[in-house]
């Protein structure tokens, strides 16, 4: 269930498990992705067919979100926006909870700490997660959300005097 988030223990991963392919567009390799997902979040989904393997580009700078041998999807093809892709708040980072990079940043800013992670979490745990039909990547986002925690608290953390 590598990288997977579903709480059923045995349960298979979607995701197809294969080699990275490489975006036409940035030459960056790219990740596997379930044409659920794909059919799940491109704003014309009749585009999308079956039989096709997609991939998810997660270049930062990239326009294009998701490729097969045959189709392009890029940012504006989908219904949501790609967190990893974006630049202005609000950034998503939890599709599934709709949490963004600025409520992590406010939850630090006013707190010193965020629960935001132990919440997904625990509705993971439950449940109620539905990852591969709301997050672009088909992935939990636990991953993207504590390594945004851990990159905004060090940003805001004041610098330590040197002995």
């Amino acid at each position: 269930m590598s990288g997977c988030c579903s709480a059923k223990t045995g349960a298979e991963c979607a995701t197809p498990q294969r080699e990275a392919s490489i975006c036409p567009a940035c030459a960056t390799k790219a990740k596997p992705v379930s044409t659920l997902t794909v059919k799940s979040l491109v704003r014309d989904h009749t585009r999308v067919s079956a039989g096709d393997t997609y991939w998810f580009c997660r270049q930062p700078e990239c326009d294009v979100v998701y490729f097969s041998g045959a189709q392009l999807f890029r940012k504006a093809d989908l219904k949501v926006r790609v967190g990893i892709k974006e630049h202005e708040d609000p950034i998503p980072l939890c599709y599934c909870f709709e949490y963004s990079r600025a409520d992590i940043g406010r939850d630090i800013e006013s707190l010193g700490k965020t629960e935001i992670p132990d919440r997904i979490k625990a509705e993971v745990q439950a449940g109620f997660c539905a990852c591969e039909v709301k997050n672009p990547s088909g992935k939990c986002c636990l991953g993207d959300v504590n390594r945004t925690v851990n990159e905004i608290a060090s940003r805001l953390q004041p610098a330590r005097p040197q002995r």
